[in-house]
């Protein structure tokens, strides 16, 4: 009984991520990708962000994509935020497909529109940030050397990357991957299990937290055996050591 509420609570901390917006019957693919341009603008350095369940929304927060954005624009990288499960949904897609093809699917018409509409020079390389869900697509693409042609990208780095087809990864760029040891959600033992490769560096933060590196998770979302009794179990929680040392290494990886 204790493990089915333990899955219970994992499953609605999830749901509660996910967009609280409902996406307008009338609202396009594009009112979902936001395009923040770096301080030194250089159309040729770019990044794309994928992130969790929630999309762009992580609980109430609705900045923290945002604000590492600015972090990577500091450093003359724009970046492309994907609200992907909104944009999914707006695009009214009417195909039988899994949640990898989705995420890929996204993201392949999101470069589309900022190539397009000329955020992004189309003959450039770039690199995509994901966070938890995203790696669902993005641990796939790693693998496909013919789709990372296709779609222009030369890295990516992972938070926390769920891996829930348990597909080994056997990266054609460098991946850079990074996750709590003390993650319940996204299991460091199953990082190691599948994601130990060639071309791919993993950094493991023993003390971390699902969400480590979102600050408006200082308080953590837990839950007890025994309610107001028992010691707490966190599911996510900011590090703030591990969440600026991660951003080095985003930074140090991208550049």
């Amino acid at each position: 009984m204790k493990i089915i509420l333990k899955l219970l609570l994992v499953f609605s901390l999830f749901t509660s991520c996910i967009p609280m917006q409902k996406v307008p019957k009338d609202a396009k693919m594009a009112d979902f990708f936001h395009f923040q341009k770096a301080k030194d603008y250089d159309a040729s350095k770019w990044t794309v962000f994928l992130p969790g369940t929630g999309g762009l929304r992580i609980f109430k927060d609705t900045t923290h994509y945002y604000d590492v954005a600015k972090k990577l624009n500091a450093e003359g990288i724009s970046v492309l935020l994907v609200d992907n499960v909104a944009a999914y949904k707006a695009s009214k897609r009417d195909v039988d497909e899994e949640e990898p093809a989705q995420i890929l699917w996204t993201l392949e018409e999101a470069l589309k529109w900022a190539k397009q509409t000329g955020k992004i020079d189309p003959n450039s390389d770039g690199s995509i940030v994901g966070w938890s869900r995203a790696g669902l697509g993005l641990i796939p693409l790693a693998n496909d050397a013919k789709e990372l042609k296709n779609l222009y990208i030369k890295s990516i780095a992972l938070f926390y990357p769920a891996n829930g087809y348990e597909i080994p990864l056997k990266p054609k760029v460098p991946v850079l991957v990074m996750t709590g040891g003390k993650d319940r959600i996204v299991k460091v033992d199953d990082i190691l299990k599948y994601m130990v490769a060639e071309n791919a560096t993993i950094q493991v933060y023993d003390d971390a937290y699902h969400g480590y590196d979102v600050e408006s998770l200082k308080k953590g979302k837990y839950y007890r055996y025994i309610p107001f009794i028992s010691k707490k179990h966190y599911l996510l929680k900011y590090d703030e050591e591990a969440a600026k040392e991660s951003i080095e290494e985003l930074i140090k990886f991208l550049n």
